[in-house]
This record gives C-alpha cells, structure tokens and sequence, in this order.
C-alpha cells in the first residue's frame, strides 16, 4: 500500500515498486482514504481491492489524517487488519525530530526524499533479511527500535530480563504474566515465505538489472515532473502576492509557501532537478512559522526563491545545472545573508 497526497510520488512509486516485482500495489491520497479501505478490506476484500496488507509506504505529511496519525492508527486503533504490518515512513522532513517521532510511533523503516529505486530496495531487503521483533512496553507498541543488543547500563529505562515475557508466533499463549514490564513478540517471516523456499535458506537481493530498470521508470517521469510544477509555481506565487499586499490571513499565506517548500525539497532529487531539492530546502527554513508577520526583508528572501524556482522550470535546468546552477545556488547563498 502506497499512501501519499501526491500524485508524482504515489505514482514513482507503483512504478518502481512493481518494476522490482511485487505483485499487486494499492494506492491512497491520505492516510484517511487508507484507513477506510483497510476497514473495508475486513469485510469485504473485492470492493477494497485488497487482503492481506505485506508493507505500507506512507508520507508524513498529508492532510486530514498524516502519516503519524495513519501510524498511530495502524499500531494501537481497535479493529486494525494487522497491527504488526511493517510501516515504512516516506518524508523529505527528514529532520531529527521527524525521525525521531516517527520510531516513536512504531515506524519499521524511514525513506527520506529524494531517494531512488536502489533505496526503495534496500527497505524492502531489510523487512525480509533482518525482520525485528515487536514490543509492547509503557508507552509504546512497534518494532524494537534498537538494532542493536545494548548493555543494562545503557538501557534509558532498566527491565530486567524476567520481566520480560516472550511470545513466539503463532502462539498457544492466552495469558501474560503479572509481573512483566515488556512484551517481545518473534513474528513468522511471513515476508521471506512468500519469495519461496530458497529465501528461507539464504538472504534474499534484487537483481541489478532491476534496480536499473526501476531507475528507468523513474526518468520516464522527468519530462512531466516540469509541467506538473506549474502548478506549484502558480500556488506560491499567489500566496507571495498576497504576503506582499497584505491580503488574506498572511499565516495561510506563508503557510502555503512552506507547504509548497516541503514537498519540492523531497521531489526534485529524484526527478533529476536536484537544483529545486536545495532550494527547497532553503525556502522551508525562510518560511518556517515564527509567529510575527513576516518583514519586508524575509518577504524579499522569500521573493527571491520563487524566482529562482520559476527559472529553474522555466528553463529545465536539471542535473547540477553547470555554471548557471552554481550561479543560482550562489544567488540564493547571498541573498539569505543579505536579508535573514
């Protein structure tokens, strides 16, 4: 299952993902969208289009329900299909924080944009080479989230192993002890039986002609990627008008910039405009909300990344851009030390 509000990426990564050979993807707008076809898969698999979930790729950001909360669902709601289901996390938020909230929540992988096909792999080796166990422990539900033994002095919070209660699957267990503090759940590899017997003796890999033919696909999309920015070109332009006459509520105004921000910084590595990833970068971080309105100088800084953007599309410079990239970068560079 492929859950994300935009249509390039829910799209890049049917593509990649069927290239590499999974059988059947579905794919959502919002983690709300999702949630209902999941319930509906329950009762009634042919109207879902869907059985049994194997991963879930899923932004962070979305509207409605976000990535977070789809997790959160999916962990801990009643009535979940399977709540051990392996979650990968997809964001170009690929902040500490972010991270950080989102293994907190139960994540099994995060992906952070721009990636490409032969990382879109390497997650999906890692769900069926080196499964984690889950645990159900104060506070938290998912898969453990250290990879590696540590020592009782470096545990944050000291359980002792009789205090630990373990539950291989499928269990004739029906009661848990009182005195445990943690619960590890050894799950069958239910993703490794299905590559076949051969994958139960030996680690499984990709062929490298498909990951070469998966970062094909993702080039046959860079042609339309340019033409699919007018219209984030036309959004922020809107709002930066707005911001500069002072109409509409300025917040929505650059709130909407920095929505725009998000999703380039995530995008433009991976469709070969790598020059739109940084200066994505740059303008998420200049409209990040401060709680005053916005100055004449940050509304000039503002300005000057749209205008690099706009150029950017306008004359399909991808790649590094060359000389004239580097010219862009630098302008950008000067303009937030002239104006920040």
């Amino acid at each position: 299952m492929v859950v994300d509000d935009n249509r390039f990426i829910r799209e890049l990564l049917t593509r990649v993902l069927k290239t590499l050979g999974v059988g059947k993807v579905v794919d959502d707008v919002d983690g709300a969208a999702a949630i209902e076809r999941l319930k509906l898969s329950m009762d009634d698999p042919g109207r879902a289009g869907i059985g049994t979930v194997d991963v879930i790729f899923s932004d962070y950001v979305m509207p409605q329900i976000n990535g977070r909360l789809f997790l959160r669902w999916i962990r801990t709601a009643s009535g979940v299909p399977d709540r051990f289901v392996p979650f990968i996390m997809v964001s170009g938020a690929a902040d500490r924080e972010v991270v950080e909230d989102a293994r907190d929540g139960g994540v099994t992988e995060f992906l952070a944009k721009p990636f490409a096909a032969k990382t879109i792999a390497d997650r999906l080796l890692m769900l069926v080479n080196t499964p984690r166990r889950y645990v159900l422990a104060e506070g938290y539900f998912g898969p453990d989230r250290r990879r590696t033994a540590m020592s009782v002095a470096q545990e944050r919070r000291i359980t002792r192993p009789e205090q630990i209660q373990t539950i291989h699957g499928p269990s004739q267990v029906k009661t848990l002890r009182e005195d445990v503090r943690a619960i590890y759940f050894t799950l069958d590899e239910r993703l490794r039986a299905k590559l076949g017997p051969n994958a139960r003796k030996t680690p499984v890999d990709f062929d490298p002609a498909l990951i070469k033919a998966a970062e094909r696909r993702i080039q046959t999309l860079v042609g339309d990627y340019g033409d699919w920015m007018e219209g984030y070109i036309t959004a922020i332009t809107i709002a930066q008008k707005a911001l500069e006459t002072g109409r509409g509520n300025q917040e929505q105004n650059l709130a909407k910039i920095n929505e725009v921000a998000h999703e380039l910084r995530g995008q433009g590595g991976i469709f070969d405009y790598p020059l739109i990833t940084d200066v994505g970068k740059s303008l998420y971080k200049t409209t990040k909300p401060t709680g005053h309105p916005p100055s004449k100088d940050r509304m000039k800084l503002i300005g000057a990344h749209i205008d690099t953007i706009r150029t950017v599309f306008k004359n399909k410079i991808v790649g590094d851009g060359g000389e004239i990239g580097t010219a862009l970068l630098k302008e950008i560079a000067e303009a937030v030390k002239k104006y920040k």
